[in-house]
């Protein structure tokens, strides 16, 4: 994993407990339209789950990634 997905996955590790980071935090730090974070952010989990996260807390984050990405169209 690149430093940028590294980042892109701290980023949400630390936001999803308030629904995820705010759109403007995310194109302001990656660039990335809200679809495009949460795509990538989504095979991230997928591929990297974060070691620091709890089987249960894994559950919530995916949950929020995909509601961003339902909100997002």
């Amino acid at each position: 994993m690149g430093t940028k997905e590294q980042q892109m996955l701290d980023f949400e590790t630390n936001w999803y407990t308030l629904g995820g980071g705010s759109s403007s935090e995310i194109t302001e730090q990656f660039g990335l339209s809200d679809r495009d974070f949460f795509t990538e952010v989504d095979r991230l989990v997928d591929t990297s789950p974060p070691a620091s996260l709890s089987s249960t807390e894994l559950r919530r984050m995916r949950r929020v990634i995909r509601h961003r990405l339902w909100m997002a169209g």
